[in-house]
């Protein structure tokens, strides 16, 4: 799970967005999945981070 402070640069870094875009390639329904998990363990640990966000930190680059 990332502990990137969300005043930092983009989670994932531009690396790690290619390596799961890699992991994932052809299954883009399992790379919302986990992005999304990662999100929601975000969110409990990043509380005062407004919900939108937060998802377009985590989901806005998975399409």
């Amino acid at each position: 799970m990332p502990r990137q402070s969300a005043r930092f640069g983009p989670w994932p870094c531009d690396t790690r967005r290619q390596e799961l875009r890699a992991e994932f390639a052809g299954a883009p329904v399992s790379l919302a999945l986990y992005v999304g998990a990662q999100l929601a363990g975000a969110a409990e640990d990043l509380h005062w981070v407004l919900a939108g966000l937060l998802h377009r930190r985590f989901l806005g680059w998975v399409r």
